[in-house]
């Protein structure tokens, strides 16, 4: 199935800060979305999922509709649900 990933400037800026190892890591779950990895729906929020990938969460919309993945917003684990 064709579907587009779409990441943005702030979820890009937090990935580049981590080293190559964990880049890679990251990119390669978001990648496999929208299908595969440790993803929940978050409460309250239409079409928003979190991608578990080790102690860093990445924030997602959805749309279904256009099998399109917006890539909000990527932090640790105590830092992400903070503005969410």
């Amino acid at each position: 199935m064709n579907y587009r990933i779409n990441i943005k400037k702030k979820a890009q800026k937090f990935i580049d800060k981590q080293n190559e190892k964990q880049q890679k890591r990251i990119y390669k779950a978001i990648y496999k979305l929208p299908y595969i990895g440790d993803i929940k729906k978050m409460r309250d929020r239409e079409n928003t999922y979190r991608l578990r990938v080790g102690e860093y969460r990445i924030i997602f919309e959805w749309i279904d509709n256009e099998i399109i993945i917006n890539v909000t917003d990527a932090n640790n684990r105590g830092d992400i649900y903070k503005n969410y």
